[in-house]
């Protein structure tokens, strides 16, 4: 009898034992970005993640002080950064991730600051140790520099279960032409080819979020492109990933699959 009332407490503490495991690690998943509004490349599929349980992290390497506000309004510097974390903050929210951080480098200079952008990856890495985490693929879909120098840093630092967003040719001459047809000229300058996308991600039920999040962006985006985005994401409602390692296609397939 004493035995059994043993082996019974035994199981009973090893039970609150996993209990507090599991409530004291979440599975994190970093998105490692340029700028404030660089998620809505992937706003769906990080969205259907956070649906999935896990907890989706934006990280803004700059906050984007040398862009230009399409409001009207004339702001410059450190005043369009701050209204563009407030812009970010609300985005996120809206597609249901986590509070963004924001690491605050300076914009348009993310190559000169390697060193130090590393440093401060290596202690998010070791604080989170994420599951997954997403970057743009290496041209940055629109060729941006501060989006391809952070793509390099991050593929350095995060060797392990990378995930690329990125724009197939296709599916970028079909949003030009759909953008064309409402009188829109936007063109996405680098679009990867069509065989390097390894997963097309179904977010038709994040339309609506995605819309959303991307209307927030009201210095980056005239209305005219949000529109076009609306008509496009409910016409086209998927999204295009690179995922090299077999390990990692598993691990996101376990998460994103319906």
């Amino acid at each position: 009898m004493k035995n059994i009332l043993l082996l019974c407490l035994s199981c009973f503490i090893l039970a609150c034992m996993n209990t507090e495991t599991v409530k004291k690690e979440p599975n994190y998943v970093l998105v490692i970005m340029a700028h404030p509004d660089d998620e809505t490349w992937v706003s769906g599929t990080l969205a259907k993640l956070a649906d999935r349980g896990l907890v989706i992290i934006p990280v803004y390497i700059t906050s984007g002080d040398k862009g230009s506000d399409r409001t009207g309004s004339g702001l410059t510097g450190m005043a369009l950064a701050k209204v563009r974390e407030a812009e970010a903050i609300s985005a996120t929210k809206a597609l249901g991730l986590f509070s963004p951080i924001f690491m605050g480098f300076a914009d348009g200079k993310v190559k000169l600051q390697v060193q130090q952008v590393s440093e401060q990856l290596e202690l998010l890495k070791a604080h989170y140790d994420p599951i997954m985490t997403f970057t743009f693929e290496a041209m940055g879909i629109t060729g941006n520099q501060d989006h391809q120098a952070v793509s390099k840093i991050i593929s350095q630092v995060f060797k392990q279960n990378l995930i690329y967003f990125s724009i197939s040719q296709t599916r970028a001459t079909r949003f030009t032409d759909f953008a064309k047809s409402h009188d829109l000229a936007f063109k996405i300058k680098k679009p990867v080819k069509d065989d390097e996308v390894t997963h097309i991600v179904n977010v038709t039920d994040y339309s609506d979020q995605r819309i959303k999040a991307i209307s927030q962006y009201k210095t980056q985006f005239v209305p005219q492109l949000i529109a076009v985005f609306s008509g496009f994401t409910k016409n086209t409602p998927i999204e295009e990933l690179i995922i090299n390692n077999i390990e990692t296609k598993k691990l996101f397939e376990h998460y994103i699959n319906d």
